[in-house]
């Protein structure tokens, strides 16, 4: 903690984690500086009256003693229980009641924020927070068969692990299979969990209002993972994805589609609609159907998107893998983001990631599809 003060880490940063560490009243490193403490106790108007007394850090309140601080911080009348949170964190709790003077706020709301009052519900809290399986050691020994370096996913499958944990999609679509299909199927496994955790912590807890039940997958509801995969490409691993899933016990979230990609799009014919696609290998895409090396890279891949993009739910999302640093790739996205006029587009929000650590394989592009009167939610609003 010591080391963070030095680099200038924001106080209320350090604070937040050391009450979490401490149950409310860690002792502060001697470098911690009072003026950043005192903002955070909303007290910010007597940091001049501290910086004047030559009282900078946590050290030279320790300096003067427990009782010469107290006398001098009551002779300031502070607000808010500043005076108690601040010895606290200066010099422990001493003589005070456990957690006495030390609530997070002075209006009462800190204790509406209290542990669950019994096991029951604290159990449920547990579940919603533990149900995520990947990254466990066994797991990730589980899908190791699947990686393949080539591919260049080992930071991939995570990306888009947290990203469908986040976005809940039910009907996920995924274009080259293999390492990163497993995050996808697991994620998918894992929202239905964690669907299941909260019904239950509600249930336990009465909190009503608190979750959207209709946005809430199902294990029966949960979501599917679409693979595609024509077994081109010399490091794939797709062959073994069966395998794999079944052993983590994923396979009724797979369909897989041992197929060429366009093919499948033409088959489905619009019946089924995704809200989350994955395409690994977009280079394969680069040129337009039959057109050969001559033809324009930007029609090959603006072919695939106006059959995919239909496909595409409201509010879906679209990840693109290896746009940045390929010059044919590279052209298209500046395109889209420039605004260049398309067959399909344009998407109605996009962002591209790096890594800048590879020379290959090395970017993701994100779209997600927002026509014309879409938009997310409201729930509340400010007082």
């Amino acid at each position: 903690p010591s080391a963070i003060v030095r680099q200038g880490a924001d106080p209320l940063f350090l604070v937040i984690s050391l009450l979490h560490e401490g149950g409310g009243a860690m002792r502060l490193p001697p470098e911690t500086p009072l003026r950043g403490l005192l903002r955070c106790l909303d007290v910010g108007f007597f940091v001049p009256t501290f910086e004047e007394e030559g009282l900078r850090e946590i050290q030279d309140l320790r300096n003067l003693g427990r009782e010469e601080a107290a006398e001098f911080m009551t002779a300031l009348s502070m607000p808010h229980q500043a005076d108690e949170r601040l010895l606290a964190w200066a010099f422990g709790q001493g003589e005070q009641g456990e957690g006495e003077g030390v609530s997070d706020d002075g209006d009462g709301e800190a204790e509406e924020e209290e542990a669950p009052a019994t096991e029951q519900q604290a159990a449920a809290e547990r579940k919603v927070v533990n149900c995520g399986r990947a990254f466990d050691p066994a797991w990730l020994r589980t899908i190791s068969p699947l990686y393949a370096r080539k591919m260049g996913c080992e930071n991939m499958g995570p990306l888009l692990y947290s990203l469908a944990r986040f976005v809940k999609p039910r009907s996920c679509l995924e274009i080259g299979a293999g390492y990163t299909s497993a995050f996808l199927l697991q994620a998918l496994e894992d929202n239905a969990r964690e669907a299941e955790a909260w019904l239950e912590w509600q249930q336990e807890t009465s909190m009503e209002g608190w979750l959207v039940e209709e946005s809430l997958p199902s294990q029966s509801s949960g979501g599917t993972l679409h693979c595609v995969d024509n077994l081109a490409h010399e490091g794939t691993t797709a062959n073994r994805l069966l395998e794999v899933a079944t052993s983590l016990g994923l396979e009724s979230r797979l369909s897989l589609h041992l197929d060429d990609a366009r093919a499948f799009l033409d088959e489905y014919n619009g019946e089924c609609i995704f809200d989350f696609v994955w395409l690994d290998g977009f280079l394969d895409f680069a040129f337009a159907r039959g057109g050969g090396s001559g033809s324009s890279v930007g029609s090959g891949l603006d072919d695939f998107m106006a059959d995919m993009w239909p496909r595409v739910a409201p509010g879906g999302f679209v990840l693109l893998h290896s746009t940045l640093t390929n010059s044919m790739t590279r052209a298209w996205v500046e395109g889209l983001r420039n605004g260049a006029d398309s067959k399909w587009g344009p998407p109605g929000a996009m962002l591209s990631l790096l890594e800048p650590c590879k020379r290959f394989q090395n970017a993701v592009t994100i779209l997600q599809r927002r026509p014309e009167g879409f938009a997310e939610p409201i729930y509340s609003k400010l007082p």
